[in-house]
């Protein structure tokens, strides 16, 4: 960490208490797994009608294969028991732009490894709404219709299937968005707070909202291929469209313009199959003018990687609005990347310098140990906490009642994975954090 600001967390992303859980609003909540897909879905495209009744700035594009009467999307989670939708004291609804009124709206719920059979085998139940309205936003609420497969329980489903005017051979295209479907049995983030230092790990903290790639479907949030170098359990796949030179993925800071201190530093992991590669990240106006564009080069080919970038130089910039991602710019590759754990160093926060005057932590990135250097302004208790990228805690240390003045404490981490993790100290109640890195 190269500078502390005040961090309030205290946000939890999700309950399993609640009547409906959010699967997808491809921006902060993306819950669910993709499976197969019959036609063309793009999941981060810029809603094209901002105006009506659906305001998020991102919604998935889906175009219905003409060739395929039912025409699927796979969506997985593991849920636990859908009797209340059964029943009807619960329902599951999802915002959707259609092309025309009476176009009928499917979900079915079942058990996917049962379900490869013919129809109906692990088909436990479907539900149906139907379009009212044509080129508008609109909230459907989904009623029973069937249920197929009696042999099924309730508590043994973990795959939605998703159908646009099933029973039929168009090719409409259809924009949908806030999934919300049954609770999930394990929350993936339940209990996770959010940090704003992260914009994007693809899991439980997706503070930034993607709104175009020029890859189109070969953008995607996927699990993790590779977890040797990095255990995120999901990344982004991003297969670079050769047709373009200056082939990007454009993003947008959601909860307004991106604060860059005089310390600040921006990183990203890529895995990169041909390295080297240059990586740009570019930061502009909502208006898409360069402010400060930012390259580093992969070095290790098939492997996890940390990229850092310097935007220092554009501190205090109030209007930094959106970013770029550019792999290999300038050429025609198509190759296959992934990427993970956008991360940024916030600037410090007056408040922190009421509770500690000086702060360092060195070496950072660290090989084996990690010196904490702090000035207290006055006497003092001071927690110590290391969590992981999911929020999940690592280690969590009293320091004791300590003197005003100089302190220090030295931290040996046992038994971790090198990778990025965040440490806490709360000061006389006061919480601060910042990014530890270990590279072994």
């Amino acid at each position: 960490m190269k500078n502390l600001y005040l961090f309030l967390a205290a946000t939890v992303m999700m309950s399993s208490a609640s009547a409906q859980t959010m699967w997808d609003n491809f921006e902060n909540e993306r819950r669910c797994n993709y499976d197969f897909i019959n036609g063309v879905f793009i999941p981060y495209n810029e809603n094209p009608d901002q105006s009506g009744a659906n305001t998020s700035q991102v919604a998935a594009m889906y175009t219905r294969n003409p060739a395929e009467t039912f025409d699927v999307i796979l969506m997985r989670g593991t849920m636990a028991s859908v009797s209340p939708y059964v029943t009807g004291d619960k329902t599951m609804s999802m915002d959707v732009w259609s092309p025309a009124a009476g176009i009928t709206v499917q979900i079915t719920l079942e058990n996917a490894s049962i379900a490869q059979n013919p129809y109906p085998a692990g088909r436990h139940s479907e539900y149906t709404a139907t379009t009212t309205t044509a080129n508008a936003w609109e909230t459907l609420t989904f009623q029973l219709s069937n249920l197929p497969d009696g042999g099924v329980a309730a508590d043994a489903l973990n795959q939605l299937v998703l159908l646009f005017n099933p029973n039929s051979n168009t090719g409409d295209t259809y924009y949908f968005d806030n999934v919300r479907g049954p609770e999930f049995a394990n929350p993936p983030c339940e209990g996770v707070e959010t940090n704003p230092e992260i914009l994007n790990d693809f899991e439980c903290n997706q503070n930034v909202n993607f709104i175009f790639s020029h890859s189109g479907i070969n953008f995607r949030r996927i699990q993790n291929p590779d977890q040797s170098g990095n255990e995120s359990s999901h990344v982004a796949r991003y297969v670079r469209n050769g047709g373009e030179e200056t082939d990007v993925i454009i993003g947008r800071f959601p909860a307004g313009p991106l604060q860059v201190g005089s310390s600040s530093e921006i990183m990203l992991d890529v895995w990169d199959p041909n390295a080297p590669t240059e990586v740009v990240v570019s930061l502009q106006t909502a208006s898409g003018d360069v402010i400060l564009a930012m390259a580093a080069n992969t070095e290790v080919s098939s492997q996890w990687q940390t990229l850092s970038f310097d935007p220092s130089e554009v501190a205090g910039a109030p209007d930094i609005e959106q970013f770029v991602i550019l792999f290999d710019p300038g050429n025609t590759t198509s190759d296959e990347y992934f990427f993970d754990n956008f991360i940024i160093d916030m600037p410090s926060s007056t408040a922190d310098k009421d509770a500690v005057l000086s702060f360092t932590a060195f070496p950072n990135p660290s090989s084996g140990s990690t010196t904490f250097q702090y000035e207290l302004r006055e006497a003092a208790p001071v927690n110590f906490m290391l969590t992981d990228l999911t929020g999940k805690v690592i280690d969590q240390r009293a320091l004791g009642y300590l003197p005003s003045g100089q302190n220090q404490f030295v931290y040996e981490p046992q038994g971790l994975s090198d990778g990025i993790y965040f440490y806490t100290f709360v000061v006389d109640g006061r919480t601060s954090t910042g990014k530890l890195v270990l590279n072994r």
